[in-house]
This record gives structure tokens, sequence and C-alpha cells, in this order.
């Protein structure tokens, strides 16, 4: 009887840290997409600059 209570409250201790877990791991790759589109936009605003400026100096 107390064996099964023991494994019991570790079988679920167990299940609450690998959902944590997932959740960590969730939540770190939304911060990673995030960065990485930020990150992307900065260069596509950049990029229409320059083509901007080449436009104007008329060079293509």
């Amino acid at each position: 009887m107390e064996l099964s209570i023991i494994l019991s409250v570790a079988l679920a201790a167990t299940m609450i840290v690998v959902v944590l877990v997932l959740i960590a791991i969730i939540v770190y790759q939304r911060w990673q997409i995030g960065d990485k589109n930020a990150t992307l936009g900065r260069f596509i605003d950049e990029n229409e600059k320059m083509r901007r400026k080449i436009s104007k100096a008329g060079l293509l």
C-alpha cells in the first residue's frame, strides 16, 4: 500500500517536470524564432534602403 503511494507521487512529480521542461522548450523556441524574424526584418529594411540609394544614383 505504501509503495503504491510512493510510486504514484514519484510518477506525478516526473510528469510535472516533463511538462515544465516541454513548456520551457516551447518558450525558448518562440523566443529564438522571434529574434530571427526581427533580424530578418532589419536585413530586409536595410536591403530596401540600399536599393533606393542605388536607384537614385542611377546605377541600375
